[in-house]
């Protein structure tokens, strides 16, 4: 799967992603494919409204088995933005999200058919409800990417190094 970064690199950062790039084929974390019930867009179900919340649960939790619960609210918030993005402006098939780490990051990414044309970093106007999303990912997320087809959209934290 090819990937680009869109964060300023740093020499961590680039190494960051060049894990991303070749990530381990046995992870550690979960993944999984979520089924619509609306018709994507703004048709979005109670249900399909219900995965981000579940998301950040899940999340969280499995930073805590991981002992890296420094991140919770930082993976918290990556999770429910892509998470939404995935509903909201996939192509309306299934919403694929995985979460794995390596010993130097988290990563997520969440797979959704790609949309209408590749995420990017826009500015909301102060009046717009919606449209920081992605802003909340590059300011929170390490680096962050889409793959150049669109249908995946990927971040990544630096694990805390221990003392």
């Amino acid at each position: 799967m090819s990937m680009t970064a869109t964060r300023r690199d740093t020499s961590t950062r680039q190494h960051i992603g060049e894990l991303v790039r070749d990530r381990p084929s046995a992870r550690t974390g979960f993944d999984v494919v979520i089924s619509r019930t609306g018709r994507g867009g703004d048709g979005l179900s109670p249900q399909d409204r219900s995965w981000p919340g579940q998301m950040r649960r899940v999340g969280r939790e499995h930073l805590r088995m991981w002992g890296l619960d420094a991140l919770g609210d930082s993976i918290e918030l990556l999770l429910s933005e892509l998470v939404t993005n995935g509903f909201r402006h996939g192509r309306g098939g299934p919403v694929g999200v995985r979460l794995w780490r390596t010993e130097v990051c988290v990563c997520v990414e969440v797979v959704s058919g790609g949309g209408a044309q590749v995420p990017c970093v826009r500015e909301a106007g102060v009046s717009e409800e919606s449209g920081r999303g992605l802003w909340l990912v590059d300011a929170v997320a390490d680096a962050w990417g889409v793959t150049a087809d669109g249908s995946c959209t990927w971040c990544l934290l630096a694990v805390p190094r221990t003392v």
